[in-house]
């Protein structure tokens, strides 16, 4: 086993004589699909040919971690048939939408079974902090793009250093630095404040991302608070607390459905959402919610566009899943949230019951929720959280 985190650096290369045949085999998959995967969110995918070798990369891991969980995670006979069922009833959702990060998402949960989620988070972070650091230099020194772009009315200059958009960038750091806190347990030196302080600031003069900006700090400040918030989670049951997340998810798609332009409120909490109630209430207006999903065609500002076109984009990762995947996969989520969450509070794994309620916040406002490269929570389902259990409050 890899020591414990007080003990050594997060940095601090895996230990390949602990890890059994099935760990090997599941992180040198979730490996090169997070390089794939965070490749695609970079202006990398505008060279030729890119996007096609690691969508072919990706499919090419799924066999790889398809082997392990048939040959080496015994399940029985019942449950694997489940598990292909399912599969291939979501590739099929995810067919009919032309988007695949939830079946991808589903193959490294069911995956993960037995691996150390320690482990999962180290390879995780080793690779996007790689890409993003690839992506930054290869931006500045223009073998790719750095998308620049300005706010409507205002000299404010956008920054993306590599990514497809900046919001992409300021969203990827922010679980970059979500993941790192969890990782240590919500526990930083002074240094670490330091680093993490800087580092927030710097992402929001690059991108002027107030919404992520506000996440970053707000992932410091639990930090500080760590204690007092994890007594306030441990004091609230599980049903109480999958309630409210749930009615701030309906409430989130309630909203965008609702969404009146000519109404104040309506128009303030849009202007704090960055205009996403509108798009969402489009998706709404255009197209039907459906039971076994859809495809939703969409222009996003991400890249360069050399002529003007309509902007049309589902940000909202709640109102995206249920408009591209259907009713059928969106409440497969609510159950995963449910169940995840009971399975961290059972196990007294507050910090990654933090860790779950900020990827949910941060999903009310962005796509990212089931993207492996950026949220990866979802994967502690069936892994070992031992790590994290019976934290101290």
């Amino acid at each position: 086993m890899i020591n414990d985190i007080e003990k050594e650096p997060v940095v601090a290369p895996l230990n390949n004589k602990a890890l059994s045949v099935p760990e090997l085999i599941y992180l040198s998959m979730f490996a090169v699909y997070i390089t794939a995967s965070a490749l695609n969110g970079t202006m990398f995918v505008w060279l030729n040919s890119v996007s096609d070798y690691t969508y072919l990369i990706s499919e090419l891991t799924i066999v790889g971690v398809l082997i392990k969980v048939l040959l080496f995670d015994k399940w029985d006979l019942k449950s694997i048939s489940v598990i292909l069922l399912s599969g291939l009833v979501l590739w099929q959702i995810c067919t009919t939408s032309r988007e695949y990060l939830f079946f991808y998402y589903y193959v490294y949960i069911v995956g993960a079974k037995n691996v150390d989620f320690k482990k999962i988070i180290k390879v995780f972070l080793w690779a996007v902090v790689s890409v993003f650091i690839i992506a930054a230099i290869a931006s500045l020194f223009g073998v790719i793009v750095n998308v620049t772009i300005g706010r409507l009315m205002e000299p404010t200059v956008r920054y993306s250093v590599g990514a497809v958009y900046p919001t992409d960038l300021a969203a990827r750091c922010f679980y970059i630095l979500l993941s790192y806190a969890a990782l240590r347990k919500f526990k930083f030196s002074i240094p670490e404040y330091i680093a993490a302080s800087a580092f927030s600031i710097m992402v929001y003069a690059l991108t002027d991302t107030r919404l992520d900006f506000l996440l970053m700090i707000m992932v410091i400040l639990v930090t500080v608070f760590k204690k007092f918030i994890f007594r306030i989670i441990k004091k609230i049951s599980v049903r109480i607390a999958a309630g409210t997340i749930f009615v701030v998810i309906f409430l989130n798609i309630v909203l965008a459905y609702l969404f009146e332009p000519s109404v104040r409120i309506f128009q303030i909490v849009n202007k704090l959402l960055s205009g996403r109630l509108t798009y969402g209430h489009e998706a709404f207006k255009n197209y039907n919610v459906t039971f076994l999903g859809q495809f939703v065609y969409q222009n996003g500002n991400g890249g360069v566009h050399s002529h003007p076109f309509d902007y049309f984009y589902i940000d909202v990762s709640f109102i995206r899943l249920l408009m591209m995947e259907g009713i059928l996969v969106f409440f497969v989520l609510l159950f995963v949230i449910y169940f995840l969450y009971r399975k961290f509070y059972n196990e007294k794994s507050f910090g990654l019951i933090v860790w779950l309620l900020f990827a949910i916040l941060s999903s009310l406002i962005d796509q990212h929720l089931f993207e492996l490269s950026f949220n990866v929570i979802f994967l502690g389902l069936f892994a070992n959280i031992d790590y994290w259990r019976n934290e101290v409050v």
